[in-house]
């Protein structure tokens, strides 16, 4: 720049010069010497000289200095003997003026000349500056800036597709930086995930688990709840639990003194490392399951105590429909004895009675006609125990196969039909009610011995039975249109009244027997 300059001055400076020449050539011929002239010229020019020698010069401008210095002074001593001095010697002052100002412009040339070099190797030198300055920029993005960036950004693609092993560019820079804090983010984001993903793995191998112990459970349940209750069963289910929860001993010990071991082999005996779980029916052990692990790391204790509770449950509903088939069995035993009483035992009775009315009267030698009576009477009583005995019979075997109560007294009807005349039918009948096995039992017989009833003593064409359900109570019908009922049955209807009475009562039910217009109705009623 300051060579720049210089030179911008010193063009100036000979332009001044240059001008300074022509005026001086100028008033060089004799004839045109204006000595007024003359002397603004060098007052005016003078000053410019003066200038010109203050400049700071790049190179050594000693000789331009000296050069301004004589050629101001030569303008000094003009202007100050421009009145003494002749023409001639003027002129010849103003052509060694003119001399001195083509030196001092030819050493200003000179310089100029210089400073261009000076100034064309600086161009050179400073366009090869920048020439390098832009490639090591380039060099610099490109490795320092660039290749982090698009590492980085393969780096947060891999990343975000949860691939951590990758690779960071380190530097010192701002892009290192975020490199580093990019690579922790990373780290901790990996150890994060990794955690998690453990995390979840036990969580899920903790569920299956759960899952596989909770089907054995509900598979054991369904096995021990839907069969009957044998060893082989016991001892099948004692060979899953131990497969199950890698028992290496197992067995069952009852109270009783039972002893059913598993294929695996009894724990009982070995007393040292042998674990015992009770098996509590109503708040009293039952039995104990005697175990033993196989590793000491393989503890399955809730399984086991699961499964106690399962054998524990299907001991106690062996045990309780034993005792209610030994209940049903003496109820069964008691109907049939209070139907032999009230039926063949009566009759029997009466037989009896009549055969000692009948040895009297051959005793007395009474009428023949009193004895024929008494004979027709013990026929007639014998038969009617034989037809008592019948039904009886009939009635013990009847069928109650059919859970769906319509269809048990459709079989019934279908039974009973083969026996009379009169036409058996169902009204309206609804069975959507749930009943006791006990209660099926008498429902059906109190329904026979009604429709036997009417069958005997009614002389009906007719027998409808309807089941009717209204404010959970059920209201059962036989409708027959025989003769009706005497307000004082004889004894054989007696006794079926006498049946259906006490079975209701078992039912906690009420019967009612009323005549109708045309023929009698039995009605059942009984809360669900």
């Amino acid at each position: 720049m300051t060579t720049t300059q210089s030179q911008s001055s010193n063009h100036d400076a000979i332009k001044s010069l240059t001008a300074l020449r022509h005026e001086a050539d100028s008033f060089i011929n004799p004839n045109q010497l204006d000595r007024q002239q003359i002397q603004l010229t060098a007052t005016e020019y003078s000053p410019l000289v003066a200038n010109q020698l203050l400049q700071n010069k790049f190179f050594d401008v000693n000789q331009i200095h000296e050069a301004n210095i004589e050629l101001r002074f030569e303008l000094i001593a003009i202007q100050q003997q421009l009145d003494q001095l002749s023409d001639q010697a003027l002129t010849l002052k103003l052509k060694q003026l003119v001399s001195s100002i083509e030196y001092t412009i030819n050493q200003y040339r000179t310089l100029i000349d210089k400073e261009s070099s000076v100034i064309f190797v600086s161009q050179i030198i400073m366009f090869t500056f920048v020439a390098l300055s832009a490639l090591f920029l380039l060099f610099y993005c490109r490795h320092c800036i660039v290749r982090p960036l698009n590492k980085l950004e393969e780096n947060v693609y891999s990343i975000s597709n949860h691939h951590f092993n990758v690779d960071f560019i380190e530097s010192n820079n701002e892009v290192g930086f975020l490199s580093t804090g990019l690579k922790s983010m990373s780290e901790e984001l990996e150890s994060l995930i990794t955690a998690m993903q453990k995390k979840v793995f036990d969580k899920k191998t903790e569920l299956e688990t759960a899952n596989e112990s909770i089907q054995f459970l509900f598979t054991i349940s369904q096995t021990l709840s839907t069969v009957k209750l044998t060893h082989p069963i016991i001892i099948e289910a004692l060979n899953a639990l131990a497969k199950q929860t890698n028992l290496s001993k197992l067995c069952l010990e009852l109270v009783n003194g039972v002893e059913i071991d598993s294929d695996y082999g009894c724990a009982t005996r070995d007393s040292r490392s042998n674990k015992r779980i009770p098996i509590m029916i109503n708040g009293e052990p039952f039995g104990y399951l005697n175990y033993i692990q196989a590793t000491p790391m393989s503890e399955n204790t809730s399984i086991i105590v699961s499964f106690s509770s399962l054998l524990a449950r299907a001991l106690y509903q062996e045990e309780y429909s034993l005792q209610e088939q030994k209940l049903l069995l003496m109820d069964e035993r008691g109907v049939i004895a209070r139907e032999l009483h009230d039926s063949i035992a009566q009759a029997l009775s009466f037989l009896k009675i009549q055969c000692a009315v009948l040895n009297r009267q051959i005793d007395a030698d009474s009428e023949k006609n009193d004895v024929k009576e008494s004979v027709s009477n013990i026929k007639e009583a014998v038969g009617d125990a034989y037809v008592q005995l019948r039904s009886l019979l009939s009635t013990f075997r009847l069928n109650i196969s059919e859970s769906d109560f319509k269809e048990a007294v459709l079989v019934m009807i279908s039974q009973l039909q083969k026996q009379t005349t009169a036409k058996i039918q169902l009204g309206d009948f609804e069975s959507n009610f749930q009943t006791h096995a006990n209660q099926h039992i008498h429902l059906l017989q109190i329904i026979r011995e009604a429709m036997v009833n009417a069958m005997k003593h009614a002389n009906c064409s007719n027998i409808i039975v309807n089941c009717v359900i209204i404010d959970q109570k059920v209201i059962i019908s036989i409708i027959d249109d025989g003769i009706g009922i005497k307000e004082k049955p004889g004894k054989d209807n007696h006794y079926g009244i006498e049946i259906m009475n006490q079975r209701a009562a078992e039912l906690n039910a009420k019967l009612e027997i009323k005549n109708l217009p045309l023929g009698t109705e039995i009605k059942l009623i009984f809360e669900i």
